[in-house]
């Protein structure tokens, strides 16, 4: 991979913290945003954790950030941080069910549904269907309990759905929503945006690219 060539993080600079979900997908993605981070100008410590505790770790400033999350990110996390202006994503969010099923939220029943905790988007547009469970282990675990029949259904981003080899063989994945995930900093980092923000247009570019080989 080429980089174009920015000025590099200096060694006695202190990382910024930087939340990125757990259980870490199988894609090397949390490596190397480091590695362009580094070329943008910032050093940058990946902390993995899983979504909901790293609402909370923002909060009490045990990291510095979050790699993705969504607009009610900054309604929720309850101090002064600031989003992103380049979008990490936009994938769907999708619904993955038998085929033959249901193809949409509203047609849903007795189906018991898995979400990912702590994922806003997903437990929102659950939160009045009473057969919701809560999954800490992210896709993988999701996944899992889905072919495992724990689980009629879940609820998924499309990157992740993609890391997990799509939808397993039986299965359907119908769009709910449109997902823009942005990174967010703590406000007083907020002199390190302009950075932050060609870190992240530098790891879309090389994403891109590396999709057309």
């Amino acid at each position: 991979m080429s980089f174009r060539v920015l000025p590099s993080a200096q060694a006695d600079e202190p990382c910024l913290k930087i939340a990125f979900p757990e259980p870490v997908q199988s894609d090397g993605l949390d490596h190397f945003y480091r590695l362009v981070m580094r070329k943008a100008g910032l050093c940058v410590e990946t902390v993995n954790m899983p979504n909901a505790r790293a609402l909370m770790a923002v909060r009490h400033g045990e990291v510095d950030g979050v790699f993705a999350g969504l607009d009610e990110f900054g309604e929720n996390v309850g101090v002064p941080v600031i989003r992103g202006t380049v979008p990490v994503g936009n994938p769907d969010g999708l619904l993955v069910i038998k085929e033959g099923g249901v193809s949409a939220l509203s047609a849903l029943t007795n189906e018991t549904v898995g979400v990912w905790q702590g994922v806003l988007w997903s437990e929102g547009m659950m939160e009045n269907y009473p057969h919701v469970v809560l999954i800490p282990g992210g896709p993988e675990m999701m996944m899992e309990m889905l072919l495992k029949g724990r689980i009629d259904a879940m609820l998924i981003n499309g990157h992740s759905l993609g890391v997990l080899g799509g939808a397993p063989e039986g299965y359907v994945a119908s769009p709910i929503a449109k997902l823009a995930v942005y990174s967010w900093l703590s406000a007083k980092h907020e002199a390190l945006l302009p950075q932050f923000d060609e870190g992240t247009k530098m790891l879309r570019e090389q994403i891109s690219e590396l999709r057309k080989k």
